[in-house]
């Protein structure tokens, strides 16, 4: 399973900070830095089934796998794109917007 350093997590569990925004350069570089982006605009929401990370598009992330090229074509699924960091840090931080619905039920329309 694809984990947060123990540095990241120690950081975030400290909040929103630089702190956090150097630890997230320094493991994850510029995934890292998109990832504090995202946290601190949160772009992060939560719904029933999926967490969904509003970038230049919706990235649906669950568990180890996003929806992004970068996920799926450079990392080969064998990496944490920023998505899935940004989503990691909102667990853990309580960054994120919650819906009472299913996103999936938007996907249909």
């Amino acid at each position: 399973m694809l984990s947060l350093s123990k540095e990241v997590v120690s950081a975030a569990r400290r909040g929103l900070s630089y702190e956090l925004y150097q630890a997230l350069l320094l493991e994850y570089g510029g995934r890292g830095e998109k990832a504090f982006f995202y946290l601190k605009e949160r772009r992060i929401k939560k719904y029933r089934d999926f967490f969904v990370v509003v970038g230049t598009n919706e990235y649906i992330v669950d568990g180890n796998f996003c929806t992004c090229m970068d996920f799926q074509f450079n990392l080969k699924g064998k990496g944490l794109c920023s998505h899935i960091i940004a989503v990691r840090l909102a667990r853990i931080m309580k960054i994120y917007d919650f819906y009472d619905c299913y996103y999936t039920d938007f996907l249909k329309r």
